[in-house]
């Protein structure tokens, strides 16, 4: 098909304009990233939209973030970290990593051994925008161990009632 050459331009706005709404609306799917380390092992993994979502009432928040980490075709690597409280601080934070592998290798801290600090969690359109980074210490293992972990994470999550 033959178009006018001043056609063409208009023609050209429109594709643009088409591709900005489809970038924006892919943006607002839930998901995200979890990356970091858990002692000396490296830590990157998807998180996982249907076992993530958050609830926000007033400036009292609760968020649960799952992520898995896949290999081969298996989940070796299963991570959740959940937080409560009044923002921009939640008092209450819980996270859990444990290896598909070794079934004795689960880790856990919490707001004791763990510092949170939050650079996002915003709503907007019923999508929980979250970010921000995980430091400290997990106890675990088959020998009930201590670990330093960092994980930093943006998560674009479901918002519930």
């Amino acid at each position: 098909m033959l178009t006018h050459p001043l056609m063409r331009r208009p023609i050209a706005v429109c594709l643009a304009s088409f591709c900005l709404l489809a970038t924006a609306a892919v943006a607002e799917e839930p998901g995200g990233l979890v990356a970091g380390s858990f002692g000396e092992q490296p830590l990157e993994m998807a998180i996982a939209p249907d076992l993530s979502a958050a609830t926000i009432i007033g400036t009292y928040a609760d968020a649960s973030l799952s992520g898995m980490l896949t290999e081969g075709g298996e989940e070796t690597v299963f991570l959740t970290l959940m937080l409560s409280g009044e923002l921009p601080e939640p008092e209450e934070l819980m996270l859990e990593i444990a290896f598909a592998r070794d079934m004795g290798a689960n880790w856990r801290g919490d707001g004791e051994s763990l510092t949170l600090e939050l650079s996002d969690f915003s709503v907007s359109d019923g999508i929980v925008s979250l970010s921000g980074t995980v430091t400290g210490e997990v106890k675990g293992g088959p020998f009930l161990e201590t670990r330093p972990v960092t994980l930093s994470f943006d998560a674009l999550l479901e918002q519930v009632n």
